[in-house]
């Protein structure tokens, strides 16, 4: 057989002395510790357990607020749409000054346009006129034909 190594020798002595000094004490004064060191981790038991309680309590209402949020848009989702936001700001505010330069050189509608307008106006007017007339004539034609139903 091989010689027990250091570490061997050195444990034994150590249970030796433990065991010496476990003899030396009165076995009710052991029994005392055995219960109060027993007590303790009962104790420690039920920390244990109440601090598993609250982290998983914690751990439901973090998986709550993560479902509420989960319709919200994210921090990344809303920082994306105020850049797209600001992207259209500028293109509208690029049409704006367009359209006022266009105006401002132009002069707005030209005399031809404003002509053509002005035709299709009046010529807009006279197809109500006539379509007015027209229904003059049928509500008056509709009172004929309703006045000779009642005399018959």
């Amino acid at each position: 057989m091989s010689a027990p190594s250091a570490v061997d020798a050195s444990s034994e002595q150590d249970e030796e002395t433990l065991e010496e000094r476990l003899g030396k004490i009165s076995h009710e004064k052991l029994v005392q510790e055995v219960i109060s060191v027993w007590n303790e981790a009962m104790k420690m038991e039920q920390e244990l357990v109440i601090s598993r309680q609250r982290a998983r309590a914690l751990e439901l209402e973090l998986e709550a607020i993560d479902l509420e949020q989960g319709d919200s848009p994210s921090v990344s989702d809303l920082e994306e749409q105020l850049r797209v936001m600001k992207i259209r700001y500028n293109q509208l505010e690029s049409k704006l000054e367009n359209e006022k330069i266009r105006r401002i050189d132009g002069g707005g509608i030209s005399e031809g346009r404003m002509q053509e307008l002005q035709d299709e106006n009046a010529r807009l007017l006279k197809v109500e006129e006539e379509q007015m007339i027209l229904i003059l004539d049928m509500e008056a034609q509709i009172d004929r034909l309703l006045s000779s139903i009642k005399d018959r």
